[in-house]
């Protein structure tokens, strides 16, 4: 599968006076998962207003968390979005050896609907399944995400960068959770974990070339850079593509314990 592109963070914001409070989300999701390197928005708000809070464990509004990244911190620190030029946020380099200091962040704070283009999300924020999300500590959510969840993470070589989740959690092959525009599709293999994600502007059909999860429509995923339904292993011979079966023409190749991907 191809990476969910999505395109970090609070503390530096909050330092900078800039953010009040944190959204929580409708999302249950109990178990953690990649997100990526990119997201497409087009929702309104990202639930209700969850209470930002600083950690009890840190010093100056600052909490001293680590499990926010594996990264190592090179020339700036990614909680602290230290950067010292206009418009800039710390982030992982591509390969996850390092930090550097970026330009180019929006306006748009902790909630907002996004799109996978740079440019909006405010500084120290990611893009993650369509909503700006800064970094988070997955034992320690409450400050960064307000009652949202600190599951899921961009991924820079081998290394891992954990940022809020806004994204509503789905019922594959139903996705009556999701509203108009966000189809539901199992996100995360190594969870069975299936998300409301925002569709592409320019979605392609089943079959069709794609680079991302966005660019595929609902119960379906991108694979090999094509968008092929997502079934389940039992008893998806009866069953019509998009709940659960496949294509003519295509069986379903198992991929989790309970989901598979249809394929030619």
């Amino acid at each position: 599968m191809s990476p969910i592109r999505l395109a970090s963070l609070v503390v530096g914001l909050l330092s900078a006076g800039l953010l009040l409070g944190c959204p929580g989300t409708e999302a249950e999701n109990p178990t953690s998962g990649s997100a990526g390197t990119g997201g497409v928005g087009g929702e309104g708000g990202a639930g209700g207003a969850g209470g930002m809070a600083t950690s009890s464990s840190g010093t100056g509004g600052t909490p001293t968390c680590t499990d926010y990244s594996d990264v190592e911190e090179t020339e700036c620190k990614l909680l602290a979005q230290d950067c010292q030029g206009p418009n800039e946020s710390c982030r992982p380099n591509g390969a996850g050896t390092g930090t550097v200091c970026e330009g180019g962040a929006g306006i748009k704070g902790v909630g907002a609907t996004c799109s996978s283009a740079s440019g909006e999300c405010g500084i120290g924020l990611h893009c993650v399944f369509g909503y700006c999300s800064p970094i988070c500590c997955q034992n320690e959510p409450g400050p960064f995400c307000g009652s949202a969840k600190c599951n899921v993470h961009n991924d820079y070589g081998n290394k891992r960068l954990w940022l809020c989740n806004f994204a509503k959690s789905c019922t594959l092959f139903d996705g009556k959770e999701c509203e108009n525009g966000f189809p539901c599709r199992l996100t995360v293999l190594e969870d069975e974990l299936s998300l409301c994600v925002p569709l592409s502007p320019t979605p392609a059909p089943e079959g069709g070339a794609c680079s991302d999860l966005n660019d595929c429509g609902a119960n379906q995923r991108c694979v090999s850079n094509m968008c092929r339904y997502s079934c389940l292993n039992m008893g998806w011979q009866g069953l019509e593509p998009d709940a659960g079966g496949c294509p003519m023409g295509q069986t379903c190749k198992p991929e989790t314990p309970t989901y598979g991907v249809c394929s030619p």
